[in-house]
């Protein structure tokens, strides 16, 4: 990797500024040259405001500063991630038996959450594994989130609900979900894509609850959907948030408006080659004969 004085040095460059502009009133110019070399290192207070004048985010500095690379446990999840999307789960699990013995504990969270996408995917309920037992404990210990437990803990739903061990409620980890999430989101920008993450955390909560019959809890749910600001979601995240009020309405509302409404997500969702995140044809049909059942055990 390369100085973070010499990588300094490149982005000042690049965006045409003097020395002073981006260290007056921070660092002094002979220390500025010697930063510059990889000489010095630098205080971190003094390195944010550095990079405020640069006008650059840390996330993107340490992206250039790694030759243009995100770092290798981001790489790992979007590697794992990836093959999960599009299925390729023996490739999933060869890379899992690469890396489950890792002593690196960061690569063994990662390790965990490919685990816990193989198990999920083919069972109800499962046996915990040490590495999912790590990842599941460290997301109830800690209260504070950084963006990387944020998108691994809608996984963890499942394993929450289906095993007695973890002595935690869904709605105590989905008001430490919004509390985290709280501390990323700004009024005019989501500059992590937190709001994506909820709208994926409160669809897979909603499903648990279906699943489980807690329809009192399920019922709720329909206000956490239409809370956020829809604004700010990537195209994925709207049809999906559609999709979950689509299907509330199956259960507590107007069926037919309901299943009309997930028509039309899947004939929209056939003009486009990729495949979208969530498998909708699956889900409706699911969602449908389920609704019905329901609605007749009321009448009962």
């Amino acid at each position: 990797m390369v100085k973070v004085g010499v990588t300094t040095r490149k982005i000042r460059l690049i965006k045409g500024l003097s020395q002073k502009q981006v260290y007056g009133g921070i660092i002094s110019r002979s220390f500025a040259n010697r930063f510059e070399n990889g000489t010095n290192d630098i205080q971190a207070g003094k390195f944010l405001k550095i990079l405020d004048n640069l006008a650059i985010s840390p996330t993107e500095f340490q992206y250039i500063n790694n030759n243009y690379e995100p770092s290798k446990i981001d790489q790992m999840l979007a590697e794992v991630s990836y093959l999960y999307s599009v299925h390729a789960f023996s490739s999933l699990a060869h890379w899992l038996q690469q890396h489950k013995s890792s002593e690196n504990e960061q690569v063994q969270i990662v390790a965990g959450f490919a685990e816990l996408m193989l198990t999920t995917y083919g069972y109800r309920k499962f046996p915990l594994s040490k590495n999912i037992h790590m990842l599941v404990y460290h997301l109830i210990s800690e209260k504070n989130w950084t963006v990387q437990e944020i998108r691994i803990v809608s996984m963890l739903v499942p394993v929450i609900a289906t095993h007695e061990q973890f002595k935690i409620e869904i709605s105590t980890i989905t008001e430490r979900m919004e509390q985290n999430c709280s501390h990323y989101l700004t009024k005019y920008s989501d500059p992590f894509q937190i709001n994506d993450e909820l709208v994926n955390y409160y669809g897979v909560v909603f499903q648990n609850y279906l699943n489980s019959k807690a329809y009192i809890k399920a019922c709720a749910m329909r206000e956490k959907f239409i809370s956020l600001d829809e604004k700010l979601f990537d195209w994925d995240t709207r049809i999906s948030q559609q999709l979950w009020l689509a299907v509330w309405e199956l259960y507590f509302g107007d069926f037919k408006s309901g299943k009309q409404t997930l028509e039309k997500i899947i004939d929209f969702k056939k003009i486009f080659k990729e495949k979208f995140a969530l498998n909708i044809e699956a889900i409706t049909k699911v969602r449908v004969q389920d609704s019905q059942k329901y609605r007749n055990s009321k009448k009962e």
